[in-house]
């Protein structure tokens, strides 16, 4: 273990990758690199590495895939498994304390909807080598990306324009043959030659009718297994949502900004970097009270003195419980409208703030109202599944945040330890170095995830 972790990411990159291959090799799995292999086995040269893997052996590779990351100490940080592919990420907090991070895709062919775009077989036959590594042909290179992105009605990125182009121009009678099966032979020859002219990303993408009609087409009884095992698992991804929804939050001056920004710069180097989403304290579903008086002529102006949260004084009873039910309901409905799309995506979801700081810090909100009638309200809404509170020494946050008194500063870490100690937050202190702290937050949730990605893949043995 001490060896593996005083390497360097890159060094660890290729010996797990020529380790991957190698038990591939051994358990004698059906598979090739789909795309991207000029840098392999030292490198994957892209965000994740994608294998076509036969489908009588997917189950081989995934056991591959989790000795590799017994053999090399790594966590594994995403675990899914669909009808289209299986997804392992795996990751490790390397000497320097930036995270190291795999990702390995296997597919056991490429649909859409359930219906096969190429035979699997045919595409694992006479295979190409890259330094010991079996790649598929340049014509499945190009229906696994270019024929994906026709079905599912996307124009292909215009990076692929010239490696399109190469690949129609000496593959041009195979291609046709096989596009003709689904475009039919004018449109396939129309579409061919746009390609080889280097202009794919051009091509309009079709209607759904007409991409409807190209999959049908090629349904019979004998295949009907696989749209309705897509539609069983896109029910399944409604209820079991894949992704990562989690909130930080602690009183003003404990350094939670600093930690929430390198907390995203981990989750994105983990995720990737268009796959982490951000907001502060709710949904915001619905617009701030302030803003709905002074558009009903209520007040003449909007207080915006964010440096000063607590100056205003807290509404009565009445107005408290007004103020809490109507910041419920956006914390309700901004969840189904604005998160719950994001983890069903499978991607991040973390807020700077969230309802905890309205039972703990209701004094921003001017709510007044006791904290377990206020945990009871938080007990009814959708949580996220992590959630932190930074802890620092009160004399510290003053000295940071004098707009606080150091009653009040006390009296806030109180409640959010209270927080804690009922199971709602888990308490990362930052007395220190705020690395540390981001740290310390981004391995207790890859920790937990491994955990139950271990768990699932015991029981599907």
């Amino acid at each position: 273990m001490t060896e593996i972790q005083n390497l360097s990411s890159e060094v660890l990159e290729g010996l797990a990758l020529r380790q991957l291959f190698a038990g591939l090799t051994k358990h004698k799995v059906g598979y090739a690199v789909l795309r991207n292999h000029e840098q392999l086995p030292d490198r994957v040269g892209s965000r994740d590495i994608d294998l076509l893997v036969h489908p009588d052996d997917r189950a081989a590779a995934h056991g591959v895939a989790f000795d590799l990351a017994k053999e090399f100490d790594l966590l594994i940080s995403d675990l899914y498994h669909d009808d289209m592919f299986s997804s392992l990420w795996l990751y490790r907090r390397m000497n320097d304390g930036a995270p190291f991070t795999l990702s390995i895709d296997f597919f056991p062919g490429r649909r859409v909807y359930g219906v096969e775009l190429y035979d699997v077989e045919d595409a694992l036959s006479n295979l190409r080598s890259h330094r010991g590594i079996p790649v598929v042909r340049e014509p499945f290179v190009f229906l696994d990306k270019w024929l994906y992105h026709v079905m599912v009605g996307q124009p292909t990125p215009a990076k692929y324009d010239d490696l399109f182009a190469g690949i129609a121009e000496r593959h041009f009678d195979e291609l046709l043959a096989h596009l003709e099966t689904f475009l039919g032979p004018e449109d396939a020859r129309k579409a061919m030659r746009t390609v080889r002219d280097g202009r794919s990303s051009t091509l309009q993408p079709r209607s759904v009718r007409e991409r409807m009609g190209m999959l049908g087409a090629r349904l019979n009884l004998q295949n009907l297994s696989g749209p309705l095992a897509f539609l069983a698992y896109r029910l399944r991804d409604q209820f079991r949502l894949r992704g990562l929804f989690l909130s930080i939050s602690g009183p003003d001056g404990a350094g939670k900004t600093t930690v929430i920004d390198l907390v995203i710069e981990q989750l994105k180097a983990i995720y990737g970097e268009k796959a982490v989403n951000y907001a502060h304290f709710r949904p915001t579903m619905l617009p701030r009270i302030a803003e709905i008086a002074k558009k009903a002529r209520a007040v003449e102006t909007v207080d915006e003195n964010y440096d000063e949260p607590h100056r205003a004084k807290s509404s009565g009873f009445a107005g408290s419980a007004a103020r809490l039910v109507y910041y419920w309901l956006d914390y309700m409905g901004g969840y189904f409208r604005s998160v719950h799309p994001v983890l069903r995506r499978r991607e991040v979801m973390l807020f700077d703030r969230y309802y905890y700081d309205m039972i703990a810090d209701s004094f921003r909100s001017r709510i007044a109202l006791p904290m377990p009638l206020l945990r009871v309200m938080g007990r009814l809404l959708p949580l996220p599944q992590y959630a932190f509170f930074i802890r620092v020494d009160p004399k510290e946050i003053h000295r940071r945040k004098q707009e606080l008194t150091m009653e009040r500063i006390v009296e806030l870490n109180g409640r959010y330890g209270d927080l804690v100690r009922h199971g709602w937050l888990v308490p990362v202190d930052n007395d220190g170095a705020a690395e540390a702290a981001a740290a310390a937050i981004v391995d207790h949730i890859v920790t937990d995830r491994d955990t139950r990605a271990r768990r699932t893949l015991n029981k599907g043995k």
